[in-house]
């Protein structure tokens, strides 16, 4: 009688293991490079949804009114980045699902009162635009529960934290400022 040889397979259960394992490393690497804020350009670009980057026209154009309306505005910039890292930390990542309503309307009345001493001295007309719908936003926000508002204030400090501060953690414009709306 002749022996066959036996080929070595892993089977189902080999390939099995050996998937949990790539798909754990692959989730354990996404979660530590979130966590601690290190970037990769093809994580940046997962992350913030965009298809594409934005063009180096609309980056020019951004640069122009950062150089203009941003220089000029200073005060309203540090208003605008302080709230928009506010919004970062409370709504991102999901958190939209889950919004401690407290904070949020709180953030809203400190909005209003940063509004009512800032507004006046703005001179530039799309800027003041902005800030007086982030204004209505912020009263609606206030008075009831809609984590569209809030979803919608988030996008519009995000873009103005570009124009105003030259904001670079992402390359996606949610195009929802009458400020931006000369870049795009």
């Amino acid at each position: 009688m002749t022996k066959k040889k036996q080929k070595f397979g892993m089977g189902r259960y080999g390939w099995s293991i050996i998937s949990v394992i790539l798909l754990s490393l692959a989730a354990s690497t996404l979660f530590f490079l979130n966590l601690f804020g290190w970037s990769t350009p093809w994580l940046d670009g997962l992350a913030s949804g965009s298809e594409e980057p934005i063009s180096k026209e609309t980056k020019e154009k951004v640069h122009q009114v950062n150089e203009t309306v941003g220089k000029s505005h200073q005060d309203v910039g540090e208003f605008v980045s302080n709230t928009h890292d506010f919004y970062n930390n409370t709504t991102g990542y999901g958190d939209i699902e889950s919004l401690d309503w407290d904070q949020q309307q709180e953030r809203a009345k400190q909005i209003l009162t940063s509004l009512e001493k800032l507004l006046p001295s703005v001179k530039n007309e799309p800027l003041k635009q902005d800030l007086q719908r982030i204004q209505n936003l912020a009263n609606a926000v206030k008075d009831e529960k809609d984590k569209e508002k809030v979803r919608y204030l988030h996008r519009m400090f995000h873009d103005l934290d570009i124009a105003l501060n030259n904001y670079k953690a992402y390359d996606r414009i949610w195009n929802v400022t009458q400020t931006l709306k000369t870049a795009n």
